[in-house]
């Protein structure tokens, strides 16, 4: 694993991560459970990373060995494909309760908070104070100036 440059505690959640998908307990996993695994080790590949890395939309047609986990986990960390404007557009629709593209800030603080590469309280409020549109006076704010802005940000 050195020559592939992993740290040791990627090399441990990678192990950990198979051994909790190895179901049969026989040192395999289904290329289905790809994108799971990565996620499992902190890595969010898109479905397209998730594919070109080896991963399978259909159960049964491949199977991964431990050893194969750790070049797949390397190939997804470096990959650029990360989703983009629309993909968050799509992740946040789930938090829009009146489907007017608005959520409540106290729920992006949180996501901020606790998903993903995580933000401290202070690194959030900062983001979202920057970002951000102000919130109306029940707490909703437009969320797609929030996501186009951050994207831009991003280039």
């Amino acid at each position: 694993m050195a020559e592939l440059g992993l740290k040791k505690k990627e090399i441990d959640a990678i192990e950990f991560a198979f051994d909790v998908y190895d179901f049969k307990g026989d040192g395999k996993v289904d290329a289905f459970y790809t994108g799971d695994l990565m996620r499992a080790c902190n890595i969010n590949p898109t479905l397209k990373t998730i594919a070109e890395i080896g991963g399978q939309t259909e159960k049964g047609k491949k199977v991964l060995t431990k050893a194969e986990c750790f070049p797949i986990y390397k190939a997804a960390k470096e990959s650029k494909d990360q989703g983009g404007f629309h993909d968050f557009v799509e992740i946040l629709k789930l938090y829009d309760k009146n489907n007017d593209d608005t959520m409540l800030g106290h729920e992006l603080f949180r996501l901020l908070t606790n998903l993903g590469e995580k933000l401290t309280k202070e690194e959030a409020k900062s983001l979202m104070k920057e970002l951000c549109e102000p919130e109306d006076d029940e707490g909703f704010m437009p969320f797609k100036p929030f996501l186009e802005r951050m994207c831009a940000a991003e280039k």
